[in-house]
């Protein structure tokens, strides 16, 4: 090679180790946080005057097959849901706590905070709009995990949950 290549391909080297070493960084670089998900199916009851609670089989990432746990206190606060007539429902503000466990038994657990309404009138199933954050009860691999999102469930004959936001630590 002559002397006038050897520069253009120095530089051509030096420009490709650059960025791959960018690159590896970049891979090496630990996530912000993950999507989690959790959908599950169960049974409990829960109303307007005493909180309750709901539990069942739930699919989730990162755990697999598994189980939910979900426990509401006694609502703190009542208003109207706003769908009028004579018998109109209402919206409670609760508190409760959860888990979410593995099959192997370990566990994620969360403290929840949202809005218990009337579908409709008094008498009409409620649904749960709130929001989770992961806290420090977690078990075994999840112990250290940090997280939170959005929490939804509806109550009937079938309850269903949709846990939904961004998880760390794993």
């Amino acid at each position: 090679m002559t002397s006038r290549y050897v520069k253009p391909t120095f530089a051509i080297l030096a420009a490709l180790a650059l960025s791959l070493a960018f690159a590896a960084r970049t891979i090496a670089a630990p996530a912000a946080g993950l999507n989690w998900e959790v959908h599950g199916t169960g049974s409990g009851g829960v109303n307007l005057l005493t909180g309750g609670g709901s539990s069942g089989p739930a699919m989730s990432q990162y755990i697999g097959n598994g189980m939910y746990s979900v426990n509401f206190l006694p609502p703190v606060f009542f208003s109207s849901n706003g769908a009028g007539g004579v018998a109109t429902g209402v919206c409670d503000v609760v508190t409760g706590t959860g888990s979410v466990t593995a099959a192997n038994g370990d566990t994620i657990s969360f403290a929840t905070v949202g809005m218990l309404c009337n579908e409709s009138d008094a008498m009409s199933p409620l649904h749960y709009n709130g929001t989770y954050r992961i806290t420090a009860g977690s078990t075994g691999l999840f112990v250290g995990v940090a997280g939170g999102g959005s929490l939804t469930m509806t109550f009937g004959s079938t309850n269903f949950i949709k846990i939904d936001g961004t998880i760390t630590g794993i």
